[in-house]
């Protein structure tokens, strides 16, 4: 079975998976299309990234108290993110107690492995400080764990396992989308054919990569079967339109790749307004949404999908996709205030050379469809703190309470 690897970066921001393309990963667990091993070491990182997150909240809302008298007490507060640390534990138990999910223990006995490969300055560990700093343990040991899945599971070598990370650690200083060298040595000291590790970035991407190694499995055992019966046989038939669907499972999840690496690359470009061409000034082409009033110097620090890639059949050689996107936007002023904006993004991608498909243009805009609605399941606060004590108000419709966590 196809395996998923993540680290504990590409997990960051999904909620125990609860996100729309972590969703999808999930529905292809339960689907079996695959299976995802968690290292302990990521869910310990993502516990205690949790706990981090909400004691922050939680003291920022106390921080503001002597601004609003008795409307709101201490006490009212501790509850509330009491309700919300219950919400994201019971997320978390959720998705571990998902057939096809499971954790995998730290690595024994890897102590001075690790050293050796620490004083070596073997990837994932890097050195800073020139040579006097190094970091990267937690990397090492989930490479650990990945190495484990390899050796221990046939089945996995036969079907790949798919690393999602985009953490520098595991990346060739040279071929940006590929492992590094020392990662490739490992895999060629084990015994392991190098291709048998693929290095994804994203959740979204590795949905895609996954309905695609899929599809063309089921694709190439139609067509065996096909191959021992005689031509006018229906398996013929099925073979043939399980091939097109193959075929069309890869060319999506090569057109969600560039779309969201161009989409990446918009992440910390400033959308001030700039001098455009006849001597105006204006906002960047691709800022076709309204900006949020939270200062001066912005710019887009992350994202997340609230739907996926809708992609129109093409149009000679190029094809237009959408998606929704809630865009983290901060502004770098004085002040660092920061908002969150639904948007949508249209991308237009040549198909022209099928091995190089390639993204021509790219907008922002307003997203003209309502906001997803509140899992009804989740906890809400009924009160909302805004980052001036000054101006705190009851709201009486908080909003998405999984936006504060």
């Amino acid at each position: 079975m196809i395996t998923v690897v993540p680290d504990t970066n590409a997990l960051f921001g999904h909620a125990w998976m609860t996100s729309v393309a972590a969703r999808n990963l999930v529905d292809l667990v339960k689907s079996g299309k695959c299976r995802v091993v968690l290292p302990q070491v990521v869910v310990d990182e993502l516990d205690r990234q949790d706990r981090k997150t909400l004691k922050s909240k939680r003291d920022k809302a106390k921080g503001a108290l002597s601004e609003v008298g008795d409307d709101i007490t201490a006490t009212a507060i501790d509850d509330a993110f009491d309700r919300l640390g219950a919400k994201t534990d019971a997320s978390r138990d959720r998705l571990l107690a998902t057939s096809g999910v499971s954790v995998t223990s730290v690595p024994e006995n890897r102590t001075w492995a690790l050293v050796d490969r620490d004083l070596a300055a073997r990837r994932p560990f890097m050195e800073t400080l020139g040579g006097k700093k190094s970091y990267g343990f937690r990397d090492a040991v989930i490479w650990e764990t990945v190495l484990d899945v390899l050796t221990e599971d046939k089945d996995a070598i036969a079907n790949k396992v798919f690393f999602v990370s985009a953490d520098k650690g595991f990346i060739d200083d040279d071929a940006p989308k590929e492992l590094h060298r020392h990662l490739l040595e490992d895999l060629d000291a084990r015994g392991i054919a190098r291709d048998c590790v693929v290095l994804v970035e994203k959740v979204a991407n590795v949905v895609e990569d996954v309905r695609a190694a899929a599809a063309e499995a089921e694709a190439l055992a139609a067509e065996a079967r096909a191959a021992s019966t005689p031509p006018d046989d229906e398996a013929h038939g099925l073979a043939s339109l399980l091939r097109g669907y193959a075929f069309d499972a890869s060319r999506r999840a090569e057109l969600v790749r560039v779309a969201t690496e161009a989409l990446d690359e918009l992440v910390g470009q400033p959308m001030d307004e700039e001098l455009t061409y006849g001597g105006d000034y204006g906002l960047p082409d691709w800022v076709q949404f309204e900006l949020p009033a939270i200062g001066g110097d912005l710019s887009i620090y992350g994202y997340d999908f609230e739907s996926e890639f809708e992609f129109e059949a093409p149009d000679g050689d190029t094809v237009t996709g959408r998606a929704d996107v809630v865009l983290s936007i901060e502004a770098g002023d004085l002040f660092g205030e920061s908002d969150e904006v639904r948007t949508r993004v249209t991308v237009e991608v040549d198909i022209e050379d099928p091995a190089a498909f390639e993204v021509t243009w790219i907008v922002l805009e307003d997203n003209p469809s309502p906001p997803r609605p509140a899992d009804p399941t989740s906890v809400q606060l009924d009160f909302e703190f805004d980052p001036d004590p000054g101006d705190l108000e009851i709201d009486p419709d908080p909003g998405d309470p999984r936006d504060a966590v």
